[in-house]
């Protein structure tokens, strides 16, 4: 048993390192809870990348590792434990997680910011050949290993990328641009969605720049349209067309984690239903926010942003909890400016319908990028 429920300091788990937890763990350590209170972290991976600058690492404007928040050091800082794992169960009743090691942990209060997974294609013959664009360290070892396949001319310089909203678009224009940059001077990437419209739930004026962006950098638009089969690297596509490629991308879309539908725990959409002050509605000794969550006051969409703006008010809540006080709620913005990278240094952006483009946007995208990183990051690894 990691930890027991017996005794003081009462025990708060956070479980998962993603950006609402980088961020707490950040803010406390400028204002610490109660020492009565004791803190540990479970993570799969000892970093935070944030998804925000992806794009620029498959693009090769930058390294995998210049864009994740160290997260034991940021534990250090205020004295929590950090355990590199991750949480396969949990049972609200009794207070307990079970790591993937098999361990248990028993916890007070549980926070749960463990993101999401991409929701998977039911596609004959895909075993493997269709990578998931998170969890990000994965997905970026596979497509450097393809990368290198395509620059040795051992596998066609095709690639295809399935789900056209705006994760989609930036992978698609990235990994375009890199292609090109490695010498690959007819590349062909075919972005395929069973929709009819690409970014379907963004203001218009953003798709009309997208449309564009796609169109001006010769990706090949395929709407209508999803991956039947998959044969000896060969995809057959519900139009009756068969092409040879090199990597599958699947941005179709977020999803939540299996597990988190067996734990009792009220959700909506395989999310975590949580009140105001991002307490689960069922059991509200467990927390939850960002992917993990579905924001009972107000439906919000599956952005980073709101994870990062949640940080603070779990930080706030944490420190309540340890003064024994009434917890803050969380107020999520109305609109958020949308950065959309498009694989060169140029972005576009928009909010309340108004759209912007051009180099100016990227550096703006990365200035802003960089700075959650280099804020959210303890002094060491500057």
């Amino acid at each position: 048993m990691v930890g027991t429920l017996s005794g003081e300091p009462r025990h708060i788990l956070l479980a998962g390192g993603g950006h609402a937890h980088a961020v707490a763990l950040h803010q406390l350590a400028n204002n610490p809870p109660q020492p009565e209170t004791r803190l540990t972290l479970v993570s799969p991976s000892t970093h935070n990348l944030y998804s925000g600058a992806l794009p620029g690492v498959i693009a090769g404007h930058w390294q995998a590792d210049d864009i994740g928040v160290p997260l034991q050091p940021l534990c250090e800082a205020i004295g929590a434990q950090f355990i590199q794992d991750r949480i396969a169960a949990i049972n609200p009743e009794s207070r307990t997680a079970i790591l993937g090691s098999g361990e248990s942990i028993s916890f007070d209060v549980m926070s749960l910011d463990i993101g999401s997974g991409i929701r998977p294609l039911d596609v004959p013959g895909s075993d493997g050949a269709i990578i998931p664009v998170r969890p990000i360290a994965p997905f970026l070892q596979k497509w450097e290993s393809a990368l290198e396949q395509i620059k040795a001319r051992s596998t066609p310089s095709t690639i295809i990328v399935t789900g056209a909203g705006l994760a989609g678009i930036e992978v698609a224009l990235a990994i375009h641009y890199r292609l090109l940059q490695e010498g690959i001077t007819t590349p062909a990437i075919h972005l395929i969605d069973p929709g009819d419209e690409i970014a379907a739930s963004s203001a218009a004026a953003l798709r009309r720049k997208l449309y564009r962006a796609l169109g001006r950098y010769g990706i090949n638009l395929m709407l209508q349209t999803s991956i039947r089969a998959i044969e000896n690297g060969c995809v057959t596509v519900s139009t009756g067309a068969k092409i040879a490629t090199a990597f599958i991308v699947n941005c179709a879309g977020s999803a939540p984690h299996d597990w988190v539908a067996h734990t009792g725990l009220k959700t909506a959409n395989g999310r975590i239903e949580v009140d105001a002050c991002l307490r689960s509605i069922s059991h509200s000794h467990i927390w939850a926010a960002g992917d993990t969550s579905y924001f009972q006051p107000k439906s919000l969409p599956p952005a980073g942003v709101f994870a990062v703006r949640a940080g603070p008010v779990i930080a706030e809540n944490i420190r309540r909890f340890s003064q024994d006080k009434d917890l803050a709620e969380y107020h999520p913005q109305t609109d958020y400016l949308k950065l959309v990278s498009l694989g060169q240094k140029r972005a576009v952006a928009e909010k309340f319908g108004l759209t912007l483009e051009g180099g100016w946007v990227w550096h703006l995208k990365k200035s802003i990028d960089f700075s959650f990183l280099r804020d959210h990051s303890p002094p060491s690894s500057h």
